[in-house]
């Protein structure tokens, strides 16, 4: 009995062994773990005192990807889970089978974790899109999508969830030369509703053919059809020699304009990575009562592979937050 437990075990063992030389494994993540000291008088809140784990395996075949993503695991909490997600490249598939699709790639998106987002160029420096919009596009999940891609010029991204209703999502981003994109997205599962979002990008450094300077604007219009109401996002971002300048704008579906600017610079100081931020977020451009002005510095040095960081942020008339951490990437 114990001859034949043998044997199956080493059969198994063969077995995985081939399986693993068949199929290349690339592991990737990172481990972080801090605190957050948060002084305002009277008192003193540390927060934090948690490390955070994202582990991302990739399987990958000729023809396929699967992805495994345990998300931020936190040694706190007990309910963690892992989603998992494939990208079948049927172009390729075909290719073998005879069918030659030239510069067409199609690729099906199957699994946990699909986007349903419409495609969009927005940078988004002040997450106005994130935190106020929502993003266009499905609140269902566990839907499909597809992907169908013409060289580098035009990728076409649709994504529905097989029930009675059919929420979907669709949309298309164009490259028509270097330095310029644009977008247009549409789905009828936003809040309930029909809608709709076109943005663009233009990379002024390199259509004006700067080396040394980073510049971009980009903008993006959403357009909620059942309520009939809009909204605007649109920003600007400069960087050249370690100093970096942003300003953003939004214009809310309440019809309600926002502001805010970022000014920043970094450099390296005997292995030193330093920085240092100040932000201006003027809230409702209408009232003067809800201004944030925010100083920010940090600090960061990368020894035996792990990186030691110290960073301080001081809301004016707010709190004073220092936060001390490490983190691994692998």
């Amino acid at each position: 009995m114990k001859k034949k437990f043998v044997l199956t075990l080493a059969l198994v063992l063969m077995v995985a062994g081939t399986l693993v030389a068949a199929t290349p494994i690339e592991v990737s993540g990172s481990f972080s773990a801090g605190y957050d000291f948060e002084f305002t008088a009277p008192a003193t809140t540390v927060s934090g005192g948690s490390a955070d784990l994202v582990t991302i395996l990739d399987f990958t075949g000729d023809f396929w990807k699967v992805s495994l993503d345990a998300g931020p695991v936190w040694y706190e909490d007990e309910d963690n889970g892992a989603t998992a997600k494939a990208e079948i490249y049927l172009d390729k598939a075909l290719a073998e089978q005879g069918v030659d699709m030239g510069d067409v790639a199609l690729t099906l998106h199957v699994g946990t974790g699909v986007s349903g987002s419409a495609p969009s160029v927005l940078a988004d420096k002040n997450d106005y899109a994130d935190d106020f919009v929502t993003s266009v596009g499905m609140s269902t999940g566990g839907n499909f999508g597809v992907t169908v891609k013409y060289a580098d010029m035009v990728e076409v991204y649709a994504s529905a969830f097989p029930s009675s209703s059919l929420p979907m999502v669709i949309g298309a981003k164009v490259m028509p030369l270097d330095g310029v994109e644009a977008a247009v997205g549409f789905t009828n599962d936003y809040s309930g509703n029909n809608a709709m979002t076109v943005s663009a990008k233009a990379d002024v450094a390199s259509l004006a053919g700067l080396e040394d300077i980073a510049l971009a604007a980009t903008g993006e219009f959403f357009l909620d059809l059942g309520a009939e109401t809009s909204a605007i996002v649109a920003d600007v971002d400069a960087e050249v020699a370690g100093i970096g300048v942003w300003a953003a704008y939004y214009n809310s579906m309440a019809d309600v304009n926002y502001m805010a600017a970022k000014a920043s610079y970094s450099t390296t100081v005997s292995d030193f990575d330093l920085s240092a931020s100040f932000k201006l977020d003027l809230g409702d451009l209408a009232t003067s009562s809800d201004e944030i002005y925010t100083i920010g510095a940090g600090a960061e040095y990368a020894m035996g592979g792990v990186t030691y960081a110290l960073d301080a942020e001081y809301i004016i008339d707010s709190t004073f937050t220092l936060s001390p951490s490490v983190s691994i990437s692998f």
